[in-house]
């Protein structure tokens, strides 16, 4: 199977995961069921030829695309392969129960090592021999911890979700991306020889993770709280902060676009469509992702056709959720997209493409009761810390289109309008 080839599956497994979702919000469990066993066998195929194009580029010092991909899959698969490893002790209720023992001594990373009641935690940090990850930051959180974050991440506006989200395991690496344009298959004569006209090109585009952490003030008595409580607390605490974090370096991504589209006052509808249309590939435009604020969203309410029916359509399995023209709309607080310049920002395009967010797995966490106001309040301070970067890849793929004259009183005011006269 040829590297074009390979694109096309990805591309028919993404289709088919856009009828999963469908199926989903119609509630077909078991068609739904049926369709997750063929994107299964499509997972397979890809990583197998994957592989295969890998091995054939290990061999091919001439043919950069082909040792590009190896090199690149050679470095996934060693990530995952560290990751399972971890994984697999942090996930033990030995492991749980070490970490909030650790806590709650104030045993610290250089503290526990040779100590049996600790092994756990220092065997997930030396990952198989090799040099503790926490020695300056605290031990990685049980697994119970990451999926509390979890619940919590689908209660917020959680950003990621409409980017590539790729979790790695070292502190900076590269990818692999093909760029240019494809061309039409040349024509070839009769018994005439097949050229290599159309051969993709790739750059490798490299990423770093930074580190990122706040401390929190916790009384002795909550520290003495059972496993799961704890665990609940801080994930707690910790939850609004991670998801804020990974907002906050993806909207870097989205306020840097520098193709920008003024809407006309009145016309914002039709402009906004059109340049859905007239400024993404077909590609892009089809996956596009509309993103505003509550300013925006409220102004995009009001908006409606000719026969006064409103361009914003709710799912009927799920009202909260919205469509124009077929992309999902999104919103979220002014405070976390802010207007600029007076102008209400509507970003649009396929963010999958745009960039992808690197999230170094294993949250650290750390306590003491001798740093800080702890000692004086006898308390103790927890330290959170988690690692990500974000990586531009394809800067075409999404625009900003901007509306001017917007206030937070007149789209409040807009929208009780239109919600007055439905009733």
């Amino acid at each position: 199977m040829t590297y074009q080839e390979l694109l096309e599956l990805k591309a028919k497994r993404a289709d088919k995961l856009k009828e999963g979702q469908a199926l989903l919000a119609k509630k077909d469990l078991d068609a739904h069921k049926a369709l997750m066993g063929e994107v299964e066998k499509m997972n397979q195929e890809i990583d197998a030829v994957e592989a295969q194009l890998a091995q054939e580029g290990r061999f091919s010092e001439q043919d950069g695309k082909l040792k590009g991909m190896y090199q690149d899959h050679e470095a996934k698969k060693a990530e995952e392969a560290k990751g399972r490893a971890i994984d697999n002790i942090r996930g033990t209720n030995e492991y749980a129960a070490a970490f909030c023992k650790a806590l709650r001594n104030g045993v610290k990373v250089k503290q526990a090592w040779g100590l049996e009641e600790y092994a756990p935690l220092t065997k997930a940090l030396t990952e198989s021999g090799g040099t503790p990850e926490g020695a300056d930051g605290g031990y990685l959180v049980p697994e119970e911890f990451d999926r509390i974050i979890h619940e919590y991440e689908k209660e917020l506006l959680d950003l990621s979700q409409f980017f590539t989200v790729e979790t790695v395991r070292s502190l900076s690496g590269w990818r692999a991306f093909e760029k240019g344009a494809r061309k039409p298959l040349p024509k070839v004569l009769e018994m005439g020889t097949i050229g290599k006209e159309d051969q993709p090109e790739f750059e490798k585009l490299t990423y770093t993770v930074s580190k990122y952490g706040d401390r929190l003030a916790v009384s002795s008595e909550l520290l003495d709280d059972n496993v799961f409580g704890l665990l609940r607390y801080l994930a707690g605490w910790f939850a609004p902060k991670y998801v804020l974090t990974k907002n906050a370096l993806l909207l870097e991504l989205l306020t840097g676009l520098t193709r920008e589209v003024s809407l006309t006052a009145g016309s914002e509808a039709r402009e906004l469509r059109q340049a859905l249309i007239r400024d993404l590939n077909t590609a892009h435009s089809g996956r596009a992702v509309l993103l505003t604020n509550q300013t925006g969203f409220a102004e995009m309410d009001g908006w409606a056709d000719g026969n006064g029916r409103s361009l914003l359509v709710p799912n009927p399995a799920d009202p909260q959720v919205y469509r124009m023209s077929g992309r999902r709309v999104v919103y979220a607080d002014n405070d976390l997209i802010p207007d600029e310049g007076g102008k209400t920002p509507i970003y649009a395009g396929n963010f999958k493409a745009l960039g992808t967010l690197f999230i170094r797995k294993g949250i650290e966490v750390a306590a003491t009761d001798v740093g800080g106001d702890a000692w004086a309040t006898d308390s103790y301070e927890i330290r959170g810390l988690c690692r990500m970067g974000v990586m531009g890849v394809d800067k075409n793929a999404a625009f900003k289109a901007t509306i001017a004259g917007l206030d937070g009183a007149q789209a409040k005011a807009k929208a009780k309008g239109k919600a007055d006269g439905d009733v």
